[in-house]
């Protein structure tokens, strides 16, 4: 036995050293990006990427790529798996039928218009794919999670970018804008509760924004928006199925996509254990930020810049169309 194990113990040992300069690197990009969003209220997954993008000259070292595609690649799949951890069934009951009615007609007519509107701007389809699912969900969390069971060559990872970067700003200009434009239109606090939190990208960035028109507001809008957050499971694993079907013998099947399937159920029926859930969560957190640190390492910033003003465009406009189907569901469902 000893015999046996000793090759399997150097291999490991063999993959561990050839691995580990460019996770520590990851690791560390991921560190300083959260030390600084907790200090300067910015989002961790954005001040990641930009530190990973000022590594990139770094990340074309030999000795660094192999840890850094294993981050872009595997880490990454083990975040979307755990971020199962942090939702369940409870949010769509917890928030009953009117923002169910608007989430349910405006995520999909967002994802559909954008792979239409994409088309229109000559964009690859599974850019604009990606780029929909994060306006229409949860922003950078579902574009790296609809990128993680895109088959591979299919997504470049510039483009992907191109989406966080873009989903991230339009974000943040959500939640300073649409607070005092949905006060000044005379929605209650529950009404301009529902437009936030159906229209607004980040869970963060939608409670935010809700409390700053009232508590009421604030509370209606992280409700919404976890209602939202909750129909990523289904789609990913639906997208997932879609996707890879025909591929036959060419692509793995994403197995990552049952442990998330797990997760989500396990905390639907309340077996998680509030300090194991709170654990994965935090482990998905880390891994979604080494992941970014990754990609921003293995993105030249030329390139980026490079796509032009379409990416940033699509962006722009579904985040405007998805506040006026928001707004039509609203008048429609009220009545």
């Amino acid at each position: 036995m000893t015999e046996r194990a000793q090759p399997r113990d150097l291999l490991l040992w063999a993959a561990v050293r050839r691995l580990y300069p460019g996770l520590a690197l990851c690791a560390v990009l991921a560190l300083a990006g959260s030390f600084l969003a907790e200090h300067y209220g910015t989002p961790a997954l954005l001040l990641v990427l930009l530190l990973g993008f000022g590594f990139a000259s770094q990340g074309q070292d030999v000795r660094l790529q192999p840890g850094v595609t294993f981050c872009s690649r595997q880490v990454l799949r083990i975040g979307v798996a755990l971020l199962g951890a942090r939702m369940g069934v409870e949010q769509v009951l917890a928030v009953g039928s009117l923002p169910l009615l608007m989430v349910l007609s405006c995520v999909p007519l967002t994802i559909g218009t954008a792979l239409l509107l994409g088309h229109w701007l000559g964009l690859p389809s599974m850019q604009s794919l990606v780029a929909g699912v994060a306006v229409a969900i949860c922003g950078v969390s579902a574009a790296i999670a609809v990128a993680a069971v895109i088959p591979a060559g299919r997504l470049e990872e510039r483009r992907l970018l191109a989406v966080v970067v873009g989903v991230t700003a339009m974000g943040t200009l959500a939640m300073l804008a649409y607070p005092p434009l949905l006060v000044a239109m005379g929605y209650t606090d529950v009404q301009a509760g529902l437009l936030l939190g159906a229209s607004i990208h980040d869970v963060a960035q939608a409670a935010g924004a809700g409390y700053l028109v009232s508590d009421a507001a604030g509370d209606v809008a992280t409700l919404t928006k976890l209602l939202r957050v909750a129909l990523l499971a289904p789609l990913v694993i639906l997208l997932g199925l879609i996707l890879r079907r025909g591929e036959g013998g060419k692509t793995e099947f994403p197995w990552f996509l049952i442990g998330f399937l797990a997760l989500f159920c396990a905390n639907s029926l309340g077996w998680l254990p509030e300090a194991l859930k709170q654990m994965l969560v935090s482990a998905s957190a880390a891994c979604l930020l080494a992941t970014m640190a990754a990609l921003g390492m293995r993105t030249s910033l030329g390139a980026l810049l490079a796509q032009g003003w379409r990416p940033m465009m699509l962006i722009f406009v579904m985040s405007l169309l998805l506040m006026a189907f928001a707004t039509g569901s609203l008048a429609l469902f009220s009545l």
